[in-house]
This record gives structure tokens, C-alpha cells and sequence, in this order.
């Protein structure tokens, strides 16, 4: 379940472009579920007078640690995602406004003064 949930969201949200934001949330939800899940169901409940064996809460570790690395990489995905978003954003806002401001603004003509006529300092 680890591999397949972001593996099925890929494929669906390929076929599916604009549910995409909800296919991924819900194989994360079911990502961060699945070592929760896997522990009830394969811990039987102790009577409160059992012993509870301390090494058999150990064979859940690997399946954590899977679950840890597949979480970052979605939050790593997802911070992407929001940085170019927020970008083209910011893009789109400051090239409207400088495209207005160059629009406005009037031309000046019959300056004197250039970049390149004032030449350097030795002659």
C-alpha cells in the first residue's frame, strides 16, 4: 500500500488533471493511515494481564520509516508545487503592474544626458 497509493494517484491524477490536489491529499491521508492500520490489525488485543512482547512493537519499524520517507517526499512535491505557484503568481501580479506602469508613463525626448555619451573620465 506504501508504493501503490502514490503510484494509483499518479495514474488517476494523469487521467483526472483537475482532481489532482484531492487524489494526492487522500493517498496521503492514506499513506499516514496505513502503519496505524497495519498495527491494530496485526497486534491481537492483549488482556490487561498479558504481557506485552516489546520486541513485537519493533516489527512495525521498517513500515514507519517507509511511511516517514514517502511522507517528506510528498511534503518535498508539495513545497515545489507551492513555491512555483507562488512565483507565477508573484510573475503574473509584478508584470501586470510594471506592463501598466510602462504604458502610463510618457516618453521623454530630447534628453541629452545617455549611458553612452557621457564616455570616460581620461579624455
Amino acid at each position: 500500500m506504501q508504493f501503490g497509493a502514490p503510484l494509483l494517484a499518479f495514474w488517476v491524477a494523469g487521467k483526472l488533471p483537475r482532481l489532482r490536489l484531492w487524489i494526492h491529499s487522500a493517498a496521503f491521508l492514506a499513506i499516514l493511515a496505513s502503519p496505524l492500520t497495519a498495527m491494530m490489525l496485526g497486534l491481537p488485543d492483549l488482556l490487561p494481564e498479558e504481557d506485552d512482547n516489546p520486541s513485537a512493537r519493533f516489527a512495525f519499524l521498517p513500515l514507519i520509516v517507509e511511511t516517514a520517507i514517502i511522507v517528506l517526499l510528498y511534503c518535498l512535491a508539495g513545497a515545489m508545487l507551492l513555491s512555483q505557484s507562488v512565483h507565477s503568481a508573484i510573475t503574473d501580479w509584478h508584470g501586470d503592474t510594471r506592463l501598466s506602469q510602462v504604458a502610463s508613463r510618457p516618453r521623454r525626448e530630447g534628453t541629452s544626458s545617455s549611458f553612452a555619451s557621457k564616455g570616460s573620465k581620461s579624455q
